[in-house]
């Protein structure tokens, strides 16, 4: 798939469209600073509420998305781990090569992990989805690798090396999306 994002948000526009009876455009989505993966503002008049529970509703409808919630009237959303299964055989499929950051050389010793999906922590799919935003955008901020080099570090002991022996998959597919494109 060429442009996951545009596919992604085509697709998002398509379901709240119908199942909130709201005319939605895939340009309508924003990135949220601090939850989920994605933003819809468009419901001027109110109605974000209830949009949030018919979508809540009609989730299994739309295999991209695992929870939506409504706040100050806004809808975010939550991408399933399906979907960062998909951004991760996507990302590793991508023709770059590794530039030697600090980043890349950590997400080297990840990948020596295994390879596995995406695992269900938070952080490491925000981690993941900020890479993916990085690449699209095509430039990395300080804020972009300190997120990827912290996705582990909400936990500790051994609950946090049983993550990183999770993270193998996640690991490779920043790796790529952190390489320089030929």
């Amino acid at each position: 798939m060429e442009d996951m994002y545009s596919a992604l948000t085509e697709a998002l526009a398509a379901w709240v469209s119908a199942a909130a009876g709201t005319a939605v455009q895939a340009s309508d989505f924003r990135l949220p600073r601090d939850e989920g993966q994605l933003s819809l503002g468009v419901f001027v008049q109110g109605g974000a509420k209830e949009a949030a529970a018919k979508l809540t509703e009609d989730l299994p409808a739309c295999p991209q998305v695992r929870e939506v919630r409504e706040k100050n009237g806004w809808l975010l959303f939550w991408l399933s781990n399906a979907w960062f299964d998909e951004l991760i055989a996507w990302a590793k499929a991508l023709d770059t090569r590794p530039g030697g950051s600090y980043v890349e050389n950590r997400m080297g010793i990840l990948m020596r992990k295994g390879d596995a999906p995406c695992p269900d922590a938070e952080p490491v799919r925000r981690a993941l989805w900020t890479a993916f935003m990085a690449y699209r955008r095509g430039f990395w901020r300080e804020a972009d690798e300190r997120a990827v080099l912290t996705m582990t570090h909400e936990l500790t002991g051994m609950d946090r090396i049983a993550l990183e022996n999770r993270c193998g998959g996640a690991a490779a597919a920043i790796y790529k999306l952190k390489g320089e494109r030929p």
